[in-house]
């Protein structure tokens, strides 16, 4: 009788509550929320809104016909892209890269079972040597851009801002007419593409996870190498445009991370940050590339916060050049290990572009430190040798 209460009970709560749902409603889409968040809220039109579907739909219908090594990259891109539209920082102005990543993505392993080719032989100066460079970098250029994206296992092909700026500096230096066209080509591609973060700042971000850190993120050194190549264009191709975007692109340098880059090291100065989401990790080779771009940028526009950026830097670099110099070899960032050979190279490069930039006595003799360190450990192999041990090794690794 006990027994035949309790289920009575049980079926009264339940036409009191109504019935359970069969089946739990499942969640939305995130990256579909995004889309007709951004959508209502009068930030995306419908174009956008609709040409922002098509691509998620060729995406899908790719991830469904694929398998193997396509299939596991093409999810990776889907899944960083949804975990960023989950936390909600799939803003509208985000959309233009984020779903440019993901049709690229679309396209490459709709046809493609394997990551592209090749890979980066290293820095120019680590080739020939008797220590072989880490080669890294598998890059691809999609016909009819100039846009460079790099792939990542398990996150498939992503945006390389650095790499993209970087060619826009070599564009510029070839000073040809064919050159400033297709340098023109590439920067009105990359403003396109440009976002805004925390504080409005503008910047080129990384859909990706790196390191710990979540995306999306920003480096220091490649938004430096974008000031650099739009000051450069905008100044010699008369082009206001060009130099209003890098004013504007600056302000991610000035601002403290994790929204910006910067660094404060008290009387030390300022140091700038590889990634915007480790400010404690003090890279030699991406705080000196930041100290060049920053003078030459502030060489082609003269703009004073540039100058003071440079200046604080510079003696951050002054003060603490030595504690990424070993006596034999260069740390890659301090505290840290060594660089391995492509790193070393840099660090070298970095290191004499700003002593030829500032002619600081501290700075110079590192360069000239590191050189000697090279030619010792690695010289050049000549043309009767073989290759021989690698050379130093390093944990840290950074996208480029």
């Amino acid at each position: 009788m006990r027994l035949r209460l309790s289920c009575l009970s049980c079926a009264s709560l339940i036409c009191l509550l109504g019935a359970a749902p069969a089946r739990a409603a499942r969640a939305p889409d995130p990256l579909r929320a995004a889309i007709e968040h951004a959508e209502l809220a009068g930030e995306l039109d419908s174009a956008g809104a609709a040409r922002y579907r098509e691509i998620d739909r060729l995406a899908r219908g790719v991830l469904a016909r694929v398998r193997g090594v396509r299939r596991a990259e093409l999810r990776g891109v889907l899944a960083d892209l949804r975990d960023i539209a989950a936390r909600g920082h799939l803003t509208a102005s985000r959309m233009p890269a984020a779903f440019l990543v993901l049709r690229r993505n679309a396209e490459w392993w709709a046809v493609h079972g394997i990551p592209p080719a090749g890979g980066s032989p290293g820095e120019k100066d680590a080739i020939g040597r008797i220590c072989r460079p880490f080669a890294a970098a598998s890059r691809v250029v999609f016909p009819g851009s100039q846009l460079v994206f790099q792939y990542y296992p398990g996150h498939g092909l992503a945006l390389q801002p650095l790499a993209t700026f970087a060619t826009a500096n070599a564009l510029w230096a070839r000073a040809d007419a064919r050159g400033d066209a297709a340098l023109v080509a590439l920067l009105d591609e990359l403003i396109g593409l440009a976002s805004r973060r925390a504080r409005g700042l503008l910047t080129w971000e990384y859909f990706f996870p790196f390191g710990g850190g979540l995306p999306p993120w920003t480096s220091a050194i490649s938004q430096a190498v974008a000031i650099q190549a739009l000051a450069r264009a905008g100044v010699r191709l008369g082009r206001a445009d060009y130099l209003d975007v890098a004013a504007a692109a600056l302000d991610t340098l000035a601002t403290p991370a994790p929204a910006g880059v910067l660094v404060g090291l008290g009387r030390d100065g300022h140091w700038f940050a590889n990634y915007s989401f480790a400010p404690a990790l003090r890279v030699l080779n991406v705080h000196m590339f930041t100290l060049a771009a920053l003078f030459d940028y502030h060489e082609a526009t003269r703009d004073e916060r540039a100058h003071t950026l440079y200046r604080d830097g510079l003696r951050a670099a002054r003060r603490r050049i030595a504690r990424y110099d070993t006596g034999s070899w260069s740390r890659y960032a301090s505290p840290g290990a060594l660089a391995d050979l492509n790193y070393h190279v840099a660090n070298r490069d970095a290191v004499r572009g700003v002593c030829k930039r500032s002619g600081e006595a501290a700075i110079c003799r590192a360069a000239e430190r590191f050189t000697a360190y090279l030619e010792r450990r690695c010289p050049r192999v000549r043309s009767t040798e073989g290759p021989a041990s690698a050379g130093p090794s390093a944990s840290n690794r950074r996208p480029r």
